[in-house]
């Protein structure tokens, strides 16, 4: 009995509380993961146009704030997932990030490859799927919704998505844009497992598709770096090369 009291004295003081205040605005009501992804897909330039590229190279700089300076960098991403960075430091040498679809390794300046670990190669194969967005449901067959937050001064829907192998990855789609503002996600790094969040912005439509013209990890602190887009080209002939071990 005195539970039963001290229950409707607290919802009545919260109604007194809501006429107090005149209208109460009930909060918005937030879309489907379904509705999410469907948006964004229509917002890169819709499923046909993305299904006509099968790679891409861009150039640019990479701002690293170890160095103080902007290196070149070379991106190259293939069907169905194969990817590489490429960067040359003045007085010091290449450096390559690759990844076959299978494997994966490090070619460093001083000669060493350093091949790619299991975890890194689980999340490197959803990483580097060529078609990512259009593969949401196959890559993770969980999808949470996580709300509404801000990324970047953007309002963003967040959805989290396991996979079944590897590190699980959160993405904030714009609520204004449906666009992808930014992945948050684990990662092993010198040895330690470390949080990372990705930031995307400046989308450029390129052959009918946006792409982002500005990457930026600002975490890890001690790997913040930004890279900055001049030129991006799709279907590109001679690719031959683009994966194959230099040393």
């Amino acid at each position: 009995m005195k539970m039963t009291i001290k229950r409707s004295a607290a919802v009545a003081a919260a109604l007194s509380i809501l006429v107090a205040a005149g209208q109460a605005e009930p909060p918005a009501k937030l879309p489907s993961v379904e509705v999410i992804l469907e948006r964004n897909i229509k917002a890169l330039g819709g499923e046909k146009a993305m299904r006509q590229l099968k790679n891409r190279e861009a150039r640019g700089k990479i701002e690293l704030a170890a160095f103080g300076a902007a290196i070149p960098v070379v991106l190259r991403h293939a069907a169905p997932n194969k990817e590489m960075m490429e960067l040359t430091i003045e007085g010091l040498g290449t450096i390559r990030d690759v990844f076959t679809g299978r494997k994966g390794w490090t070619e460093t300046p001083d000669g060493n490859v350093i091949e790619k670990k299991e975890r890194e190669r689980a999340n490197k194969k959803i990483d580097a799927d060529f078609y990512a967005y259009l593969n949401f449901k196959k890559n993770y067959p969980k999808m949470e919704l996580q709300g509404m937050k801000e990324v970047a001064g953007k309002k963003v829907f967040a959805v989290k998505m396991t996979p079944k192998k590897g590190d699980a990855d959160t993405f904030y789609f714009d609520a204004a844009t449906g666009l992808v503002a930014g992945i948050f996600s684990t990662a092993e790094m010198q040895g330690r497992e470390v949080k990372t969040k990705v930031l995307f912005r400046d989308y450029k439509t390129v052959d009918g598709v946006k792409i982002p013209h500005v990457l930026e990890l600002v975490e890890p602190s001690f790997a913040a770096f930004t890279i900055r887009l001049e030129s991006v080209k799709h279907n590109v002939k001679e690719t031959a090369n683009w994966f194959k071990k230099t040393k």
